[in-house]
């Protein structure tokens, strides 16, 4: 019985000690690498993954702009932008669509390939990134909204580099 009581008295006290309090987090660290290029926002962080377009009574959707630098680990390429598919926004019924409009320091991007040059894109060289670039995000046809409603969309933009060096001549 005494050896019994000993045996109890001994799994109390591991119990005990290791019934403590305590908590554990666990965080899921991802990342997306492209060896050659990427997009950022001016000061290298990643650009936001959700983006809020305020909808202005009799005007329509404002403006999302964001600066952002394009990078690249290559010296002689140009670099080729373009949009995975025509952006827009849906309601949640799926039957109202809002097209939108995305540009890159000015120039309107599309399911086609935009050539950004290396000369003009890097003109200090690509160990500080492109230069300040803005990305914009608009209502292609600006104007009125009539059907009220929560409406969300992705933009997918896809930064590659060109198969070839330039020419020594660009």
């Amino acid at each position: 019985m005494k050896n019994q009581i000993k045996a109890i008295s001994i799994v109390s006290l591991f119990a005990a000690v290791f019934s403590v309090s305590a908590a554990q987090q666990d965080i899921t660290v991802t990342a997306q690498i492209d060896p050659t290029v990427d997009i950022t926002l001016d000061d290298g962080s990643p650009l936001p993954t959700t983006a809020t377009m305020q909808y202005l009574p009799g005007k329509g959707l404002g403006d999302y702009s964001r600066q952002v630098k394009l990078w690249s680990n290559n010296v002689d390429r140009d670099l080729l932008v373009s949009l995975v598919n025509s952006p827009s926004l849906t309601d949640e019924t799926g039957t109202n669509d809002i097209a939108l409009k995305v540009t890159l320091n000015g120039s309107e991007l599309s399911t086609s390939s935009k050539t950004m040059t290396y000369a003009t894109t890097f003109p200090n060289g690509i160990e500080h990134g492109s230069t300040v670039m803005p990305l914009v995000i608009s209502q292609a046809t600006p104007g009125l909204i009539t059907k009220a409603g929560r409406y969300t969309g992705i933009v997918s933009i896809v930064v590659a580099q060109a198969a070839a060096a330039q020419n020594s001549g660009n």
